[in-house]
């Protein structure tokens, strides 16, 4: 019987999750079920059925990504998996194909993911956008490298509560740095502490909040693992969010993240590359950093995607530059654009002329966040300067302030 990949029928939605935990090869708690189904769009799931068992998943939120002087709508690509009985049958490829013509019907120039295997998603033109630093830190050596006064207070919130206080914290970070999600309040759910779920206990996750007079300035998400040894205390403290609008904010909330008592060792993950903590620490090799790949990004609509951000840091630029742009996956993409910025914003039009760039698909998605330069790109091979001097025109209109950082994995 021959298999068809179809939008998974609304009944069968928690089936396919469920079906996922033997791809991932971890459980899906029952809690993270009922999440996705509260700000999925069922519709956006697919699935291929061999008769009328489900053998694979995948699926898209509709979501909307901060990029270079402003947002752009996106699809948010998750849940991809083919069940070991059926590898090797494209099936993978079909999912990639429903998901990614869904996005273009819908308007959505980006699409994103994280990768559990990056090699399978750049054969369909993703590139990577940010990185993600991993910290391991020795707290009580880390020290800071100033004496910092130690101002304003910390609040533990109980479980269910705070969401007025971090979300001006997290879109005033969100404004100033590309990769960042927007939020509404369900999506909020999966971030903080739940009631039923983190009310106590030594795992639970706990939210505090920093404040001044001005008003909330920093939050963090965390938990802790309790451990103790011959030499006393050992726990763990695990940072799963920590959010920062000022840098009175990053400073104060990662000196309570680390200086909290009986922990000996901080986790977290998904950090960006430039994150202050390396200028704040007296012993910034004790942070025990490690990097690794973070949001994956694929150009769906190249003319509303140039279009819909600014160049030069600040908005500031002005100049033109033509790309010769290779896409198989997406040929309505592949072709010769012409960006003439003005201002910091660009007018983007097929042309026929002379190129200055030329790059494949998963370059452009490396470039547009401005997780790397041009010229980083040439330099590996993956971007050709066709005319001379037009590497440092495109250096000058693509780069950011801040490196791209998305923090919520999804």
């Amino acid at each position: 019987m021959s298999i068809e990949i179809r939008v998974c029928p609304p009944e069968r939605f928690v089936e396919l999750l469920k079906l996922a935990e033997i791809g991932f090869g971890e459980d899906a708690p029952d809690d993270l079920i009922g999440r996705v189904e509260h700000v999925a769009e069922k519709e956006r799931f697919f699935a291929p059925f061999d008769g009328d068992r489900i053998v694979g998943t995948s699926g898209v939120f509709s979501m909307s990504l901060s990029v270079p002087g402003g947002e752009l709508r996106t699809g948010g690509i998750t849940w991809v998996t083919v069940l070991p009985s059926h590898r090797r049958r494209g099936l993978m490829s079909g999912m990639m194909r429903l998901m990614i013509d869904d996005c273009h019907k819908r308007g959505e120039p980006l699409a994103a993911l994280w990768a559990a295997e990056a090699a399978i998603y750049q054969r369909f033109g993703f590139g990577l956008a940010t990185m993600s630093l991993n910290l391991e830190a020795e707290t009580s050596a880390v020290g800071f490298a100033r004496n910092w006064p130690r101002e304003g207070t910390f609040r533990i919130l109980p479980a269910g509560e705070g969401l007025d206080l971090v979300t001006p914290v997290y879109e005033a970070a969100r404004a100033r740095r590309a990769g960042f999600l927007a939020r509404t309040p369900d999506w909020w759910v999966g971030i903080l502490p739940l009631v039923e779920k983190d009310a106590k206990g030594g795992g639970a996750r706990r939210l505090v909040v920093y404040e001044t007079a001005e008003g909330p300035e920093a939050y963090a998400v965390y938990k802790t693992k309790a451990e103790w040894n011959v030499r006393g205390p050992a726990t763990t403290l695990i940072v799963d969010e920590a959010i920062a609008s000022t840098p009175r904010g990053m400073r104060e909330i990662w000196r309570y993240l680390l200086e909290v008592d009986l922990v000996r060792t901080l986790k977290t993950w998904r950090l960006p590359s430039d994150h202050p903590l390396f200028l704040l620490a007296s012993e910034p090799r004790r942070l025990g950093t490690t990097m690794g790949d973070g949001l994956w990004l694929r150009i769906v609509d190249v003319a509303a995607a140039l279009a819909g951000r600014t160049y030069g840091i600040d908005g500031r630029g002005n100049g033109s530059l033509t790309l010769d742009l290779r896409d198989e996956y997406c040929p309505w993409n592949a072709g010769r654009w012409r960006l003439d910025v003005s201002d910091g914003h660009a007018a983007v039009t097929r042309t026929d002329g002379a190129a200055d760039l030329a790059l494949d698909a998963n370059d452009l998605g490396s470039l547009f966040l401005g997780g790397f330069t041009p010229t980083a790109l040439a330099g590996a091979g993956r971007v050709v300067e066709m005319r001379p001097g037009s590497l440092a025109v495109a250096d000058a209109l693509f780069p950011t302030a801040l490196m791209p950082w998305c923090p919520q994995e999804f």
